[in-house]
């Protein structure tokens, strides 16, 4: 019967052509074939499993960096607002960096000398470092906190010099900064 349908013979006892044996009819064919071949061979994601891996613990320790530093601010704000006269508090920090990350490594060092002849001597010195990895992440030792450049400090109460002081030692303390680089300010319409 296939075979008959590709020489375009007709198998229809009342000689009428079916549909599929007309040339629209075969054109459909060949277009459904296609797009099923095409449907069969398209990948089923535009990105690589392996690069989202990669990219994920980047992610993730941006986000971390970000955490600490708003929580650090949200933090405290709280707690300068509980400063008599201080009134509704705002906080910006300002960061060198994202902090430094300091992980477990496995230290390979290896030497081999030869010696040709009694004349000719030489030696291949090879030195390896990889990253220790338990349970498919990194051995994280030490993790310091990122160093702290300025703190603004916005106060309703901060028009009042003796809140203004009561709040720069305050963060200064809690930051363990110097005060020279806390700014309090006062809000724009404060008491």
């Amino acid at each position: 019967m296939l075979d008959e349908w590709i020489r375009g013979e007709k198998s229809d006892e009342n000689g009428k052509v079916p549909w599929l044996n007309s040339q629209k009819g075969r054109l459909l064919i060949v277009i459904v074939i296609c797009i099923g071949l095409l449907a069969l061979l398209w990948p089923n994601s535009v990105s690589n499993d392996s690069s989202s891996t990669h990219d994920a613990p980047l992610l993730t320790e941006r986000s971390a960096s970000n955490s600490i530093k708003q929580s650090m601010q949200t933090e405290l704000a709280m707690i300068l607002a509980h400063i008599e006269g201080a009134g509704s508090v705002e906080v910006s920090v300002s960061l060198s960096s994202e902090g430094v990350k300091t992980y477990a490594t496995n230290d390979r060092d290896e030497r081999r000398q030869t010696e040709e002849g009694g004349q000719k001597s030489t030696v291949e010195e090879s030195r390896t470092r990889d990253i220790a990895v338990s349970s498919g992440t990194p051995l994280l030792l030490e993790e310091k906190m990122p160093e702290i450049l300025g703190v603004l400090v916005v106060a309703d109460g901060a028009q009042d010099p003796q809140v203004k002081e009561n709040l720069a030692q305050a963060t200064a303390t809690l930051l363990d900064i110097s005060p020279h680089r806390v700014r309090v300010m006062p809000r724009e319409g404060g008491r």
